[in-house]
């Protein structure tokens, strides 16, 4: 009964099993992407949902609730895949998903893939952006923006992670 079939992610809140929240859009952004709108949340298991912004992110790839603060939701967007946009990005809301800061942001080409928390320091998270862009004219799949980002103060600061990892175009990049 929905108007956007595809789901980029499902998070569970830690702390009640009945909440969870579903991102739409299809994070694979094959030959043909499907699109979301946004973030929706329901405090019942599934039965009803609330909607819950974010519509212009088109693509959620990743939800983390804060395990010391149901309040606290990142989401991972990869934006409108047909054209360079700035609703990229890392998404960042502390009062339950009424409002949204984007709190990391890399270029109108390169959205956030994945996402993932430190479950002994949950103000450490680490976030992966990747360059893409798919419409009938272009089909871009790497770039100089596909690089892994780290915060320790839950997003308000971020540092591209170097050391030792490849410095040269990358594609998709996973988190573990």
């Amino acid at each position: 009964g929905q108007s956007f079939l595809a789901i980029g992610d499902v998070a569970f809140d830690p702390s009640n099993p009945n909440t969870l929240y579903v991102g739409t859009g299809d994070p694979n952004i094959s030959a043909y992407p499907f699109i979301g709108d946004g973030l929706w949340k329901s405090t019942d298991g599934g039965r009803t949902w609330q909607h819950l912004g974010l519509k212009e992110a088109r693509i959620i790839s990743k939800i983390i609730v804060d395990p010391l603060n149901s309040k606290i939701i990142y989401v991972a967007a990869m934006g409108l895949p047909f054209e360079r946009n700035p609703h990229r990005g890392l998404y960042k809301s502390t009062d339950g998903g009424q409002t949204w800061e984007k709190v990391l942001y890399i270029s109108q080409e390169a959205g956030m893939i994945d996402l993932v928390q430190s479950a002994a320091q949950p103000q450490v998270l680490y976030a992966a952006a990747w360059d893409r862009i798919r419409n009938n004219r272009e089909s871009l799949v790497s770039g100089n923006s596909a690089r892994v980002w780290k915060t320790t103060d839950g997003g308000s600061t971020w540092s591209k992670l170097e050391g030792g990892l490849p410095q040269t175009p990358k594609s998709r990049i996973a988190l573990a």
